[in-house]
Order: C-alpha cells, then structure tokens, then sequence
C-alpha cells in the first residue's frame, strides 16, 4: 500500500479546508438575511406608516414613513451595488456594469498583478528593506548565541542519518561507481600531469619548491649529529675499499669527512646559485620529461594503461569501500550519542563563525554587498515572473470558481455596506423629512 506523501500538517490543512470553507459560507449567509431582514423591516414599517397617517394623520407616522422609505431607497441601491460586483442583480443581463468581476475577470487579474508588482514588488522598495535588513548582522547574533548554534547542531545531526542513509545506499553506490569509472578511464593523465608541471615552472615558480627542498638539505646536513653520522658510515665503507692497500683506519675517516663536506658544500652553492649547472640540469631534465609527456605517445599510453590496471584491481575498489563504510558506521553510531562529536563540532563551528563574524565589522559589511549584488538583479528578473504566474493563475480560474471565492472572501464585510446603506438612509430620510417641516413652518 503507498504511503500519503502529504505532511500531517497538509493533511491537516486539506481536512480543515473544507469546514472553513462552510464556516464562511454560513457567515456570509448569516450576513446577507440580516441586511434583508433589515430591508423587510424597512418596507413593512413604510406600509404600515402609511396606512396609519391615513387612518389617524399624525406627524409622527409622517416621520416614520420618510425614514422608511429612505432607508427603504437606500438600502435596495447598496444591495444593488454589492450584488452587482459578482452577479447580474435578478438576473436581468441587460442592466450595464453588473457582474463585474466575471466579465472583467482576466482585466482585474492583470490590473491586481500590475499593482501588487509597481507598489510592492519593485527594485527600489525591496532593494532598501535588503539593505536595512542587516542579513549578516542577523545573522552573526543569532549564530554566536550558543543555544541558536546547538539548535543548528541538532537539526543536522537528526538530518544525517537520513542523509547517511542515502549516501550509503547500494544502488547509488553503483550508480556513482560506474560513472567514476568512465569518467576516470576518460582522464588524459599524462596531459594533466604535463599541464600541472608546466604550471609549476612557468615563470620560475619551480624553483621556490627547489630552493625550499635545498636549505632544508642543507640545514640537516650542516647539523653536527647528522654530519657525524653520515661521516662514521661513509668512513666504514670507505675502509672497506681501503684497507686492501693496508691504509690506517683516520685516513679513511678524513677522506669520509671530506666527502660530507663536499655535498654539504654543493648543496650550499645550489641553494644559493640559481643559475647553478646542477640546478639548470635539473630544470632541462624536468622540461624534457614535460615535452614526453606532452608529445611522447609510448608514455602516453603507458600512463594510460597504468591508470586502468589501478582502476581495475578489485583490492583498491575494495579497500576504498571499506574506507566509506567505516565513516560511515562511525556517523551514525555518534549521531545517535547524547554527546556527539559531530553535534559538538557543528555547534562550536557555527558559534565561533557567528562571534567571528560579530567582531568583523568590514565582513559584515562585505557579506551584505554581496547578498545584495547578488539578489537586486534577481528582482527584475522574478517580479516579471510573479506578475505573469499571477495574471495565469487568474486566467485559469472560472468566472465562477473566482466570484465564489471572491465573495466568500470579502461578501461577508460586504454586506455592512447593505447595513450602514438602510441605516444611514433612515437617517437622511428623517432629517431631510425635518428641514423640511422646519421650512415650511417658516414660509407660513
């Protein structure tokens, strides 16, 4: 059986989905009968103030009616213009300017996007709050806090040993060692040996590493204890030769001295002569041997066959495995330690980056250049693409899928319009009903 490979919280959010979906649909629903029953209350109060000023004329019934009917007046209007935004009010199609947000679905779509682009999105607005973000200097806080840097420490030492799992896989370890193989069979040795060697000597580079290997010849030769040495064991077989022609054992010993000197001696001059003729020997030989390695195609093809037979001898592939296996075997078992090396290690890595980077002003200052190098461009390139999925994604919708969730979404503050439109009528009708009496009491 396949598992759901929806997270418990998507799972959660689909299941919920629904029942805020009816929740709304109940308010708004709720709302809507209010404001009716707002217009119904408006319209029985007309007739009955009506019917009573005819059967017993009072002022106060005159009142009553004006307010009924401006209340009646505006809220009939106000339910005309909220219901007019997502359907044709009665369903009389001829009226003008009704169900605008299904006919003009595509053209609100883009106006949205072109708004949420210019007023939100644009390089200017989001440039200056990656500016005065201070990602660095966030980041350096956070990181140099102990509690953050064992948080991140945990989180990828709980991620490891999924990560372990994948890396250790036998498939992927085939998988990786077919493609090494040919890529490695594929590697002109002998080019790369060439290449690095030239490297190495192009403008005398070669001859830091020469000088180097010389004073450190030098000085160990120069050294008493290793002088003494190397002169008793040239001296033994130096007598060796001598003694046949009856020579005393301290001659041998001085032409043993000797010899020590003379390659300390010459050691001394190549170290300090550049241009010395076993230094320029050596230097013609390494050339020569670059120039094989370039141009000679039997090295060539002995190097290359030396690089296969390595890369086909089962005990190399082996050993390597068994290399990887031990690491691997390593990181799980100190992963699942309450005292983890790794844990420890990625925690104190992370908290000396962060107070490092706390104490350095000017990296701080470089790292926030470059994130904002870096994203500023990005700007252009993305709120082009935000603004197309946009203007798409409203495209894609029905007229009828986009009115529904428009009007579940806003309809139901909608309707306080229908509300405060009879209320604030009732109003208007009474005040206008008193200016009114108030002006004829003064034209009398």
């Amino acid at each position: 059986m396949q598992a759901d490979p929806t997270t418990p919280n998507e799972q959660a959010g689909q299941s919920t989905a629904p029942a805020m979906r009816a929740d709304r649909s109940a308010r708004l629903e709720r709302r809507k009968s209010i404001a009716t029953g707002m217009l119904v209350f408006a319209a029985l109060l007309l007739a009955a103030c009506m019917w009573a000023r005819h059967v017993h004329p009072h002022w106060i019934f005159d009142l009553l009616a004006a307010m009924a009917e401006a209340a009646l007046v505006g809220g009939l209007a106000d339910w005309f213009a909220v219901v007019a935004l997502f359907r044709h009010p009665l369903g009389q199609r001829w009226i003008p300017h009704t169900a605008i947000i299904p006919s003009k679905k595509n053209a609100l779509g883009a106006n949205l996007a072109d708004f949420l682009v210019r007023h939100f999105l644009s390089r200017e607005q989001l440039a200056s709050r990656l500016r005065a973000f201070d990602i660095a200097g966030r980041l350096a806080t956070s990181l140099s806090t102990p509690r953050t840097a064992e948080k991140l420490g945990d989180a990828l030492t709980r991620a490891m040993p999924h990560l372990v799992a994948l890396v250790d896989s036998e498939q992927l370890h085939l998988f990786l060692h077919r493609l090494v193989d040919a890529r490695l069979r594929q590697v002109d040795l002998s080019g790369l040996t060439a290449f690095g060697l030239r490297q190495l000597t192009a403008s005398g580079r070669h001859e830091q590493l020469v000088d180097a290997f010389l004073d450190y010849l030098r000085g160990v030769l120069a050294a008493p204890e290793t002088h003494g040495r190397l002169a008793a064991l040239a001296g033994r077989e130096v007598w060796r030769i001598l003694r046949l022609v009856r020579l005393d054992r301290v001659v041998a010993d001085k032409v043993a001295r000797k010899l020590v000197d003379g390659a300390t001696t010459l050691v001394a001059e190549m170290a300090g002569d550049p241009q010395h003729e076993m230094r320029l020997r050596l230097a013609a030989q390494l050339e020569a041997l670059i120039l094989r390695l370039e141009e000679d195609p039997a090295l060539r093809a002995r190097i290359d066959q030396f690089r296969d037979q390595l890369l086909e001898q089962a005990e190399l592939a082996a050993y390597l495995r068994s290399l990887w296996t031990d690491l691997i075997a390593w990181l799980q078992a100190d992963v699942r330690r309450e005292d983890s090396a790794v844990r420890a290690r990625i925690a104190g890595a992370a908290q000396a980056f962060g107070e490092g980077l706390a104490a350095d002003a000017d990296t701080r200052a470089w790292l926030n250049g470059w994130i904002q190098d870096a994203c500023e461009p990005l700007i252009d390139r993305y709120r082009v693409a935000i603004r197309v999925f946009i203007v798409e994604r409203i495209e894609e919708w029905s007229a009828e899928e986009l009115t529904r969730e428009l009007e579940l979404s806003i309809g139901t503050d909608l309707q306080y319009i229908r509300y405060n439109g009879t209320a604030v009528g009732a109003l208007i009708g009474g005040a206008i009903y008193g200016i009114g009496q108030v002006a004829h009491a003064l034209l009398r």
